[in-house]
């Protein structure tokens, strides 16, 4: 008998973490949650309004967050740059850059991860996922898009001056669990951007935005991203996703 009332306790405990969450919340982290995990490669592609498409190597995988490694083989003037994006749930999310060029390898400060990449509209900022921990979270209703009903929340920032947005409105399938569309508001109220996963890669009963569409609204400028040529189960290389290992492997050619 004297062991059941701490036992009793712990349950409680974990019953009512679980409960801390409103269904929102739930539903966001769920989507997160069930990101691809597996390590996989793909070729990438992003078009700009201005200039050339760039052509980049894209490797993903989820490991202390979920971290997504970019070499860049076109054109010329970006090649062989490289980024790690550590993207992490209630930890601190890192990305790293590597310049092919100087051979310098440095730790991209967050003031310029709002900065355009790659000549789009773009930020690097808009590579990663809003942190739950970081955020309040508000039931907006459903939408229905083409027969489809998707669960609409909104995201509002604990601490303004971190995020580059006030307000991030997210529609989400809550049967596949995955997030489909955003919706971004400034300080002011004012819609500036959207965000479109306009087709997505499934594996394992996971998923992953295999073409992307970031859209300003101020401009009405648009810069999609697209992943093809998806492959799994290859094999780890040896620091490949850690900042140290950003450095190393020959600079990626014109394919």
């Amino acid at each position: 008998m004297k062991h059941k009332a701490p036992v009793v306790l712990l349950v409680l405990l974990k019953t009512g973490w679980v409960w801390a969450a409103s269904p929102e919340e739930s539903l966001y982290r769920r989507a997160l949650a069930n990101v691809v995990q597996e390590r996989l490669e793909a070729s990438g592609r992003l078009e700009v309004t201005v200039g050339k498409p760039v052509k980049f190597r894209f490797s993903h995988v989820v490991r202390d967050g979920r971290r997504t490694r970019i070499e860049v083989i076109e054109p010329p003037e970006f090649r062989g740059q490289r980024w790690l994006i550590v993207d992490r749930d209630g930890g601190e999310d890192k990305v790293w850059h590597f310049d092919g060029k100087t051979q310098r390898l440095a730790e991209v400060a967050q003031e310029q991860w709002r900065q355009p990449w790659l000549a789009s509209n773009i930020a690097l900022a808009d590579l990663l996922f809003p942190d739950p921990e970081a955020y309040t979270f508000e039931l907006g209703g459903e939408e229905n898009v083409a027969g489809q009903v998707f669960t609409v929340i909104r995201l509002a920032p604990k601490e303004k001056h971190k995020d580059r947005y006030g307000v991030r409105v997210y529609s989400i399938d809550p049967r596949a669990l995955r997030i489909v569309r955003g919706l971004f508001f400034d300080q002011q109220g004012r819609a500036v951007a959207r965000w479109v996963v306009e087709r997505v890669e499934e594996h394992g009963g996971g998923w992953l935005p295999a073409q992307q569409r970031f859209i300003d609204l101020t401009s009405q400028k648009a810069s999609v991203l697209t992943l093809v040529d998806f492959k799994y189960g290859v094999p780890l290389g040896p620091e490949e996703f850690d900042s140290v290992g950003l450095s190393t492997g020959p600079t990626p050619q014109k394919k």
